[in-house]
């Protein structure tokens, strides 16, 4: 009875350490997919894993050939910047991510920390930055390579959030809903092979604290459900999470801190969740489009891939 009783746990080691393998041999997208990245909550001064992460967002950016990188918001962590000049931006970004594979466009959305400071200083950053491409709080832009196109729609969700749940005179709700619609007409008129909306707050979340954005729920959700988008990429609750609406085809994606994390946390939405410091990587084919959660150690913890219908 005892040897078999060692027996059997022999077995569940053996298990258990193949799944932990299975976790970490994910892989890394082929160099010659159409390759991007996606970082968010990131703008630490170099602190809290910043400056591990991005070394390793630099090697890994050069061996898929990743040719933009879009943020999720929160890319000054605080209270955003004051200016053009602020040495936040050598702190936080310029003297960080110095791989040359990072000296790519970068499409960067507003986190809430972003809101303490100036918004239009991020705008304006535009102008002077050879990376730094930002038009507009919200805006959208089509990338193609090759045979396969990919909508981006990157939205201002701390406008969104304060302007449907919380108005003032800052944050109107006219304002907010003039974005909703914007998004609606957008996405209307879209042709693209994928179609990826991008918002600092995650329209679903697991996380214990925070949740679901009921705000996005209510108001974000059903245009989405309307254009069938493939991707929602949300930030803000640092920790990896994929989730599934029952009700939807779209899958929603949590992408985790480029910097300090949270606990990991699931519900009964959760595909997958993970807590890491990282990033994503987003790989399109003309037949798929995949994401790769990326952690501390350079190793894909999880990969999705939604096949063309």
């Amino acid at each position: 009875m005892k040897r078999l009783f060692i027996y059997f746990i022999v077995i569940l080691l053996t298990i258990s350490c193949a799944s932990q393998q299975q976790l970490a041999d994910y892989g890394l997208p082929r160099s010659s997919a159409f390759n991007f990245i996606i970082i968010s909550d990131y703008g630490r001064n170099g602190f809290a894993h910043q400056k591990e992460v991005a070394e390793i967002m630099g090697n890994i950016a050069e061996k898929v050939n990743a040719r933009f990188i879009v943020t999720g918001g929160d890319n000054f962590q605080i209270s955003g910047v004051e200016n053009v000049s602020d040495p936040l931006w050598y702190s936080c970004f310029e003297n960080v991510y110095t791989h040359p594979s990072l000296h790519v466009e970068w499409y960067p959305a507003f986190g809430n920390h972003d809101h303490l400071g100036s918004l239009q200083a991020q705008i304006d950053y535009s102008k002077i930055s050879r990376r730094w491409k930002m038009p507009a709080p919200y805006y959208t832009l089509v990338k193609t390579r090759d045979s396969v196109s990919l909508r981006l729609v990157i939205l201002d969700t701390q406008s969104l959030v304060n302007g449907l749940g919380n108005p003032s005179k800052r944050y109107t709700t006219e304002d907010a809903m003039k974005q909703i619609h914007w998004a609606d007409s957008v996405l209307a008129s879209e042709k693209e092979d994928w179609v990826i909306v991008v918002g600092h707050h995650p329209v679903y979340s697991a996380h214990p604290t925070r949740g679901n954005t009921e705000e996005l729920v209510e108001y974000l959700r059903p245009v989405l459900n309307k254009y069938n988008v493939d991707f929602y990429i949300g930030s803000h609750d640092h920790i990896f999470q994929h989730l599934k609406d029952s009700t939807s085809v779209i899958d929603y994606f949590v992408n985790t801190a480029g910097s300090s994390v949270r606990d990991v946390a699931s519900n009964n939405m959760t595909v997958f969740a993970a807590s890491s410091p990282g990033f994503s990587i987003i790989s399109a084919t003309k037949k798929d489009l995949s994401i790769y959660f990326i952690g501390i150690e350079g190793k894909a913890l999880y990969k999705y891939i939604r096949e063309k219908k």
